[in-house]
């Protein structure tokens, strides 16, 4: 039962009426005292887990607004101004903000080897981002993408910036959805200082950003583009094979290898970080990379056959500074974080809102991120206390799928009654 403490502790403190208040006036959201939203209700009513959290209606959200506070009688054209106001939207960002700090508290206390083989950065920071479907109404405001054949009309993509090693959200921006990533690398370049380590993704992939970064002293870690060449010495003008120089034999029993040289046209200097991927990793890549070229009629090289063995990054950290052996640990939280991503979206279906709106639709993607991260926190707590008390290792999906299921977890915290439901749904998630 330690960890269902635990979890009802971190409600407690984060979700009190007195903590909740003071956010709401931080944000302005409440500026008069005689105010009927009191702001604790509403902070809740739109970050509980409930099985409807994608399609709650105004109605809905109302009635559990009075289940929390019975004082909090608004009618829903009142709920509706209040949601598409901005300070609302102002609101509950902030709201998210203060939730990813506690995601640091549990990435630091999981992974304490992380914290130790970073110390030598002045910070460490994450870009990363997610794609919304909107209502088609909103494709004037947020226009969406095309892919080949398809088209999504209206799409949001959501930009973070969040420093891992102290816990903070830098940054986050609501973009259009056909805002490219490679648009967005420049815009780290306004927080990052000298010392810091940035991490992102192959989208994020840009010489140019990469240059700036090395002209004030900070930091990269990112995947090798596969178009971009790599040579092993400035002066060289042909650039290295790097599937062919990678089957020699004395890399045949290395599972990391470290070469150091220069990247693209401009010979920026790196080092290249390559890591040997498992059997099944690479047959993985294998048929998605089949299946890609077949569709273009095109015919794969053996060079690139070889290198869908290997995941390749690239650095301009000094191992002194960033050991090739911390490189996977370090990129491995990127992965982390898009597999939240994904696991927001598929089981809070955070991928499709409602909503006309520009200031509602931007509430409520805040709100979902903040139900998500309260998700992910509990199912943390959960799943250690699970494996220690059980000795047995539990789905993320599972638990929150039994949390949502008739709105169980959004009624037995409206009731008091978290430690009942805890209690419960280790015996049946057990059994």
């Amino acid at each position: 039962m330690k960890h269902s403490l635990q979890i009802i502790q971190f409600l407690d403190e984060n979700f009190n009426e007195k903590k909740c208040h003071e956010t709401c006036r931080q944000y302005k959201f409440i500026q008069r005292s005689t105010s009927k939203l009191r702001g604790y209700e509403f902070i809740r009513t739109m970050i509980m887990p409930s099985e409807g959290v994608s399609t709650d209606s105004l109605k809905g959200l109302c009635q559990r607004m009075r289940e929390i506070n019975p004082k909090a009688d608004l009618s829903s054209q009142a709920l509706c101004e209040r949601i598409n106001d901005a300070s609302s939207s102002r609101l509950m960002k902030g709201v998210f903000a203060l939730l990813l700090c506690k995601i640091h508290e549990h990435i630091t206390i999981s992974c304490p080897k992380l914290t130790l083989g970073l110390e030598g950065f002045r910070r460490v920071l994450l870009q990363d981002s997610t794609v919304v479907t909107l209502n088609t109404k909103l494709e004037e405001i947020y226009k969406g993408t095309r892919r080949g054949n398809s088209c999504i009309k209206a799409q949001v993509k959501i930009d973070l910036i969040h420093d891992l090693s102290k816990g903070v959200l830098i940054d986050a921006k609501i973009f259009r959805g056909n805002e490219p990533d490679q648009g967005l690398a420049k815009r780290v370049l306004d927080y990052i200082k000298t010392g810091d380590l940035i991490i992102r993704d192959l989208g994020y992939f840009s010489m140019a950003v990469f240059a700036a970064l090395i002209k004030i002293n900070a930091y990269f870690l990112s995947r090798l583009l596969p178009r971009v060449n790599f040579y092993l010495n400035k002066n060289d003008a042909k650039a290295l094979d790097l599937g062919e120089y990678l089957r020699d034999k004395k890399f045949k029993n290395r599972n990391i290898i470290n070469l150091e040289g220069y990247i693209g046209e401009e010979k920026i200097w790196v080092r290249l970080i390559i890591y040997r991927q498992t059997e099944e990793v690479t047959n993985q890549r294998l048929r998605a990379a089949h299946k890609g070229i077949r569709k273009k009629g095109q015919t794969m090289s053996k060079s690139k056959r070889l290198l869908l063995n290997f995941s390749v990054f690239i650095t301009n950290a000094p191992e002194s500074m960033l050991s090739m052996e911390m490189v996977g640990t370090a990129y491995r939280l990127r992965w982390e974080i898009e597999l939240i991503f994904k696991r927001w979206k598929s089981q809070l279906n955070i991928d499709y809102l409602k909503g006309i709106h520009k200031e509602r639709v931007d509430c409520l993607i805040w709100s979902r991120l903040c139900t998500a991260i309260i998700l992910e926190l509990i199912i943390g707590y959960f799943k250690k206390g699970i494996a220690e008390s059980h000795k047995v290792e539990v789905s993320e999906v599972k638990l929150i799928q039994y949390m949502l299921r008739g709105n169980k977890f959004c009624l037995a915290m409206s009731m008091n009654n978290l430690e009942n439901f805890f209690l419960q749904m280790e015996k049946d998630i057990t059994r």
